[in-house]
């Protein structure tokens, strides 16, 4: 009798941390959130794009990259794909840059869709900086952006956020495959 009221005790409370567990997750899906997001994966450079005009008609190319990544925190864990397009400059001073280093590439556009593991979809979009240390040799990447939205639980989702780069490496100029790390941070804002 002593180890059946035990195991009526353990399934209450193993039913009441599920319960509990599941409400938080409903109730920060909706309004304001934190975003917090560890990032790694593999940006592939130099793909050639033709543009287009609103009706589809060529117009020009441009160079895309394709990041390939996996990323976990405070919303779950996802697959995450972007598309990046950029514009090389000559080096320049810029603020955005830390000291010692100068912008060579404008991100104009940084589109990001994110397919968490119940599969809710969250996208955005940004624009950013790469600056590089020509005495160290050293990178420097940054993206800031916008969410546009998503399915499921990200459903009118806005909001911003940051990306940062703490790795980047080179793994082949032949290829031009480069191995990345990072972190988004932000808010997201749910609104029904």
């Amino acid at each position: 009798m002593l180890s059946s009221r035990y195991s009526s005790r353990l399934l209450l409370v193993v039913f009441v941390g599920l319960f509990t567990v599941l409400s938080v997750q409903t109730a920060t899906a909706d309004g304001d959130r934190s975003v917090f997001l560890r990032w790694a994966g593999d940006f592939i450079q130099n793909f050639e794009q033709t543009d287009v005009n609103e009706v589809g008609m060529p117009i020009g190319t441009s160079n895309l990259g394709l990041i390939r990544a996996r990323a976990v925190g405070n919303l779950g864990s996802a697959d995450v794909t972007a598309v990046t397009k950029s514009v090389n400059l000559d080096p320049v001073s810029d603020d955005r840059c830390p000291g010692g280093f100068m912008k060579v590439a404008d991100i104009t556009d940084n589109n990001l869709v994110f397919t968490f593991s119940d599969l809710s979809l969250l996208y955005g979009d940004g624009q950013g900086v790469v600056c590089i240390n020509f005495t160290s040799g050293e990178q420097y990447l940054a993206v800031e952006g916008v969410w546009l939205g998503g399915t499921a639980r990200f459903r009118n989702a806005t909001g911003e956020f940051s990306i940062s780069f703490d790795e980047f490496a080179l793994v082949s100029p032949n290829t031009q495959v480069v191995a990345e790390a990072g972190t988004i941070t932000g808010t997201l804002i749910r609104d029904h």
